[in-house]
């Protein structure tokens, strides 16, 4: 059997804060993107590359088409208008509702019935596997995807009041 290696070279380029300028014209859906001294994009587009661990640094700027610009290191010497249309847009993007209080979490079916409250309102959802479907991220911060493919986050599991974590505890 013969080994076959395959080598590439990922090129890209670190934009700093001020050389991204973004806008958002009436009735458009999409970003306008000005990377300075090279383009303006039209249809602009921001990635994390890092959704959980680095999710305002390290973002992905690109095209319609998927094709990347840049790497956009931080906000810093961002102006704000611009930086508070890219937080918004990723904000969308990305959104994670905040567990902030459990009132039920029971089996049922075999799967876990998770009723609770986020910052955005109530939520009820079901999670599968408790082991496959959650992991601790850092200390006492907690992801978790439900059934349907959303993702929750618990920020602080010892900020979370008494019941909240007595319930948790039957799947820790």
């Amino acid at each position: 059997m013969r080994a076959v290696i395959i080598w590439f070279v990922a090129t890209y380029r670190e934009l700093q804060g001020s050389e991204v300028r973004a806008w958002r014209p009436a009735g458009a859906t999409h970003l306008r993107l000005e990377l300075r001294n090279d383009r303006v994009i039209l249809s602009g587009r921001i990635r994390r590359l890092f959704p959980l661990s680095r999710a305002n640094s390290h973002l992905s700027i690109q095209d319609r088409e998927g094709n990347e610009a840049g790497i956009l290191a931080s906000f810093e010497g961002m102006d704000s208008e611009s930086k508070a249309l890219i937080e918004d847009d990723l904000d969308r993007r990305y959104f994670t509702p905040i567990l902030q209080r459990l009132a039920e979490v029971e089996a049922q079916k075999g799967m876990w019935r998770f009723v609770g409250e986020t910052q955005r309102g109530p939520v009820e959802f079901w999670v599968r596997n408790w082991r496959d479907s959650s992991h601790e991220l850092s200390a006492n911060r907690w992801h978790i995807l439900s059934v349907e493919g959303q993702r929750y986050e618990i920020e602080d599991l010892e900020a979370l009041d008494d019941k909240s974590q007595k319930l948790l505890e039957q799947l820790l």
